[in-house]
């Protein structure tokens, strides 16, 4: 067995014909380590140089240790700088689209901007669930909203219908927002946004999650398309590149990344090619800086006796 390794080692920025690493590799993931990882709210307390070191010696093999920094370097990271620009493109994009497409607002007046955050401030803006930081949002786009502002996933399992109309009616509500930070497969959505759809039939409602992967937007889009009151608009759909497709791993079409997953199988206790990919087989690669879901490949996040996880999950009571 060989030894752990300490730090990374420097000559795998000058990699050979055979390894899954870029050339400067290591540097990049210096840089990364300082500068955009370190963040990772869930475990601000274990830096992230630390937990990378503990994460890549799981594995005792030089080549599988480094495919697992080749799949690193592919995580699409979301940050807190990212969210804050993700809430400003939402108000900014699909909001102010909304209430433009819905009103006779002038888009080339001087007053317009002004006119839209008037209408804004008569909607109900709303989480999904209770991971998009509703309140960050409305600071950081200057909105007032209403001062209730429940998560509809919640709503969906535990709301009376008829006292969310009244509340509706007595606030004069022109229309509902329906905002969610991260979408894997649209599981989770979909059941908040049908009650929506359902409970307030009568108004408006848009519900723009800021990044989707692509299955996730597809059941989406095949939900709202029979839903006459509810406008889809995310903000980042995922390219297909993003994601592994756990279909294609069973075909001809599987990678080299595939089989190592396969091949690894065991280091994680894993006791179905399924759970390598995520939950719903959504083969994400995506990491939020406030959790890492459970979407994304389980290398990333699954914590056991026999692995250790880089982005360790922050997981619900079932």
């Amino acid at each position: 067995m060989s030894e752990k390794l300490t730090e990374l080692p420097q000559e795998w920025d000058f990699p050979g014909d055979e390894s899954p690493l870029p050339e400067e590799s290591i540097t990049l993931l210096n840089y990364l380590s300082r500068k955009v990882f370190n963040d990772y709210e869930p475990a601000q307390f274990h830096p992230f140089r630390a937990r990378l070191l503990d994460w890549i010696n799981n594995l005792s093999d030089p080549r599988d240790q480094q495919m697992l920094l080749a799949l690193l370097l592919d995580v699409f990271y979301v940050g807190r700088r990212e969210f804050e620009a993700l809430y400003r493109s939402a108000y900014r994009g699909s909001i102010a689209r909304w209430i433009l497409d819905s009103t006779n607002l002038d888009p080339f007046s001087v007053s317009v901007e002004s006119s839209i955050r008037t209408h804004a401030d008569e909607l109900w803006i709303c989480p999904v669930s209770d991971s998009l930081r509703i309140n960050s949002f409305l600071k950081v786009n200057g909105l007032k909203s209403k001062e209730v502002r429940p998560d509809w996933r919640s709503l969906a399992r535990l709301g009376d219908e008829s006292k969310i109309r009244e509340y509706v009616t007595r606030n004069k509500i022109k229309g509902l927002v329906l905002l969610e930070d991260f979408v894997g497969s649209g599981r989770q959505s979909k059941a908040a946004v049908k009650f929506a759809s359902r409970a307030l039939s009568d108004i408006p409602i848009l519900f723009c999650p800021l990044v989707v992967c692509p299955k996730g937007d597809k059941a989406l889009i095949d939900l709202t398309n029979g839903l006459t009151n509810v406008r889809y608009d995310p903000i980042v759909v995922l390219p297909d590149e993003v994601v592994l497709d756990f279909e294609k791993s069973r075909r001809a079409e599987a990678t080299e990344v595939d089989a190592f997953l396969r091949r690894i199988m065991p280091s994680l206790q894993a006791a179905t090619e399924e759970f390598m990919y995520g939950f719903e087989e959504t083969g994400a690669k995506v990491v939020l800086f406030s959790n890492c879901p459970n979407n994304t490949l389980p290398i990333f996040h699954h914590e056991s006796e026999q692995w250790k996880p880089l982005f360790p999950r922050v997981m619900r009571q079932s």
